[in-house]
């Protein structure tokens, strides 16, 4: 299992890092298909409350080209899309008593999704290029697989059994050590912030990853299965591979919005 997670990392990460790089429609064509992936597999999950995934999947399609024609403000507005698509996708199968927990459901797999990837696209800014995206794949990267590793080699303590057996305290704080410092090696050759703030990003990304991977996990454990998908072999699928992703890609850009104003 650790070598195959190993080299669906060596291959996946230049492949991530190529796509940002490129940018423009080949990276929101890439953002599309691992929303719609990724939302197959959360309404899977949850079908028990019957979502309408086509309502789900337009509305997310909406917020990506949003962030890609819009910045912000496009993102927003789609997000107002999804909502108005939610209801009357809804409101079209009738009046119901479930109807509002139903239209809850496809509201959040949509927004939960679509905003983690859209924000990647607004990461990749005029204000920093493509290098602040650039710090933030490498981050999460190093927190998910620094984690993974220690903990499988040396973990001994369990954060939470029930929630997520494999995660121990020993590779979360591997990973959350791992981060920082990737971020702050990073830093020294980006000119837009100081070796402070770049801490201040580090601690954030740190933080945001492992809660990422602990949020996916409450959702499958809640939903009673072990993988979202098993599209990427020995990761599960599309959610179970960017949990992380989908945390700290909004804490990355709130964050350093904040300390920048940019």
């Amino acid at each position: 299992m650790l070598i195959t997670r190993a080299l669906i990392g060596l291959l996946g990460v230049p492949l991530a890092i190529f796509v940002v790089y490129t940018g423009g429609l080949a990276l929101l064509a890439s953002l599309i298909i691992l929303s719609i992936i990724g939302m197959h597999e959360f309404y899977r999950m949850t079908r028990a409350y019957k979502p309408n995934l086509l309502a789900g999947y337009l509305g997310a399609v909406l917020i990506l080209i949003g962030a890609y024609s819009g910045q912000l403000e496009g993102t927003l507005r789609g997000v107002v899309y999804l909502f108005g698509l939610t209801f009357l996708f809804h409101a079209i199968r009738g009046l119901k008593a479930e109807m509002v927990q139903e239209m809850a459901v496809t509201f959040f797999g949509a927004f939960y999704i679509g905003i983690g990837f859209a924000h990647l696209i607004l990461l990749r800014s005029p204000a920093y290029g493509i290098s602040l995206a650039i710090v933030v794949l490498l981050a999460t990267w190093t927190s998910d697989t620094v984690a993974y590793a220690v903990g499988h080699f040396y973990g001994q303590r369990q954060i939470s059994p029930v929630v997520s057996p494999k995660k121990t305290i020993e590779g979360t704080l591997a990973g959350f050590l791992g981060t920082i410092l990737v971020v702050l090696i990073a830093g020294k050759s980006l000119g837009w912030m100081g070796t402070g703030q770049f801490f201040v990003l580090g601690v954030a990304l740190a933080i945001a990853a492992p809660l990422g991977d602990l949020f996916e996990s409450y959702l499958k454990r809640a939903s009673h299965v072990k993988d979202a998908g098993t599209i990427i072999p020995g990761h599960g699928g599309i959610l179970d591979r960017f949990d992380s992703l989908l945390f700290t890609t909004v804490t990355a850009f709130y964050l350093v919005t904040a300390m920048v104003g940019k």
